[in-house]
């Protein structure tokens, strides 16, 4: 005899597999605080390790299994929860606050429009983007959120990093408190913070690999996401457009004469300042590019 479910009720998802003869779902299709789906996903593996064993199951349950990798029976026609338990219409993805959630997500993770640039003495300068002096940048985001990194010029200057300690998502981020550090061959940096604002995405990517940072400063190698609280003030500190030019301009020339200063280094005319500067240069003391450029101790 097949049970008829009545108007209104929505039968269980283990009914609709054909797993059992009647169930009505009680818990809007969220399987995960529903105690009979527990009891049945237990059940199921139980009697899956006796079957796999050759020992006989019993009982009324005996013929429940689950298939190799699967956590549950799927309904015949694919639904979310929302729309199984009529409580959304179908396929209306764009109403739906969990759909918005994944669009928020991909987007926050994707990578940004790369910046307009000029070059300085081989330091690609953005020019629409916003430069901290601590050599961080913020790019503004049609969402109204503000994209950060680091720049071009502090990537050259202390080369790539083994290590970076990040904020986390959630985090209140404040205007020249240190924001982040990053560690190379065991000495630290800390970086200032370019704004106030909290955390609402890190890149996955930099926290995997530090050193994508340093390759692609502008594109891949950006830091985080922030919702600022203080915009219009923090901007106004910052630089922007040919007044970054003007500044890395300085900023190459004060390297420039630490170089010429310590080591008698010069460069020759039209020449470009030499990537990893530390790295080539480590007689130059890692604290006294920290402190000179990134504003830290």
């Amino acid at each position: 005899m097949v049970n008829k479910v009545k108007e209104g009720k929505k039968p269980c998802i283990w009914m609709e597999a054909g797993v059992i003869d009647f169930k009505i779902c009680n818990h809007e299709f969220d399987c995960s605080t529903c105690e009979f789906d527990r009891a049945m996903t237990e059940t199921a593996a139980q009697n899956l390790a006796l079957w796999k064993a050759a020992e006989p199951t019993t009982g009324q349950k005996a013929q429940v299994f689950l298939r190799q990798g699967q956590r549950r029976p799927r309904p015949r026609v694919k639904k979310c929860r929302h729309m199984a338990s009529g409580s959304a219409p179908a396929y209306l993805c764009r109403e739906c606050c969990f759909e918005q959630l994944l669009e928020d997500q991909a987007e926050l993770l994707a990578a940004p429009d790369r910046p307009k640039v000029q070059q300085v003495f081989g330091f690609a300068v953005p020019t629409s983007s916003y430069l901290h002096r601590g050599h961080t940048w913020a790019a503004l985001e049609n969402t109204g959120r503000v994209r950060i990194g680091l720049d071009d010029f502090s990537q050259k200057v202390l080369g790539p990093a083994d290590k970076m300690k990040l904020p986390s998502p959630g985090q209140e981020f404040h205007h020249d408190a240190v924001g982040l550090t990053l560690v190379r061959q065991g000495k630290k940096a800390a970086v200032l913070a370019p704004l106030d604002g909290i955390i609402e995405a890190v890149n996955p990517k930099v926290r995997k690999s530090p050193g994508l940072a340093h390759d692609d400063p502008y594109g891949e190698g950006w830091l985080f996401v922030v919702t600022p609280t203080n915009l219009k003030p923090d901007l106004e500190n910052m630089l922007f457009g040919q007044r970054n030019v003007s500044w890395i301009e300085n900023e190459s020339h004060r390297l420039l004469g630490l170089l010429e200063s310590s080591l008698g280094v010069t460069l020759p005319s039209g020449g470009t300042i030499i990537d990893d500067v530390y790295g080539h240069y480590p007689q130059l003391g890692w604290e006294r590019l920290v402190q000179e450029f990134l504003l830290t101790a």
